[in-house]
């Protein structure tokens, strides 16, 4: 089953996908499923009303953000705002039985200037957000060809389970990176369940252009979709 595991729409002030639409998107883009996850610390509210009204599965998350960097937190309905630790984070999901995602993981090491030498896959392995997530997003949708052929190598190393979200913020980005699951996924549950499980692995989909260069997402030959 193909899912889009790290979606935004405009609920999260920085997106410009409009949930009504959303589906009709993924649909598209030969999406089986979806992940809405907005920055805060709550679900989605809106997942459950645009599953039922499509007849298509939309599931709900959170992109939560911490001392350690960005987490996707799915089965769980809100994370504490007193918790900005992600240590605390992580026993907090756990006791909530859900499960917890490292977003873009080495985004900021790749930001850094040319000065400083990007990290080797021995340090990655040694990042201490390794230490409080279930799985890593290796396949992000802002991410360059170079970064995503990292977390794979350092997922890959650490024997953890390797996710891909576009972190579509435009509307032609949604199903760019994807999770690919051994398993149909119907509810909620089972996404924990088979998250857990690790029968998945993530996939980027998007064209060269894109992976040499993110930015590449706001040039005319893809805003001229809208």
């Amino acid at each position: 089953m193909i899912l889009d595991l790290h979606i935004h729409t405009t609920i999260s002030g920085d997106s410009t996908i409009e949930h009504e639409n959303l589906v009709q998107l993924a649909r598209g883009a030969g999406l089986e499923g979806i992940c809405i996850t907005e920055h805060g610390r709550e679900k989605s509210r809106i997942a459950n009303m645009l599953a039922c009204r499509y007849d298509f599965p939309v599931f709900g998350g959170m992109e939560v953000s911490t001392d350690l960097g960005d987490f996707l937190i799915f089965g769980v309905n809100y994370c504490p705002r007193n918790i900005s630790k992600a240590k605390e984070l992580k026993a907090f999901v756990e006791q909530e039985g859900g499960v917890m995602i490292a977003a873009h993981p080495f985004r900021s090491s790749f930001l850094r200037s040319a000065r400083y030498p990007k990290p080797t896959v021995d340090e990655g392995c040694l990042y201490k957000f390794t230490q409080q997530v279930d799985a890593m997003e290796v396949c992000n949708g802002w991410s360059t060809g170079e970064e995503v052929l990292f977390a794979s190598k350092v997922s890959k190393k650490l024997r953890m389970g390797g996710t891909g979200g576009s972190d579509a913020h435009v509307p032609w980005q949604v199903g760019c990176c994807v999770t690919i699951f051994e398993r149909n996924i119907g509810y909620e549950a089972e996404l924990v369940a088979e998250l857990k499980r690790g029968a998945f692995q993530g996939e980027d989909r998007r064209t060269p252009e894109v992976k040499r260069d993110p930015m590449h997402w706001f040039s005319d030959c893809w805003t001229e979709k809208k």
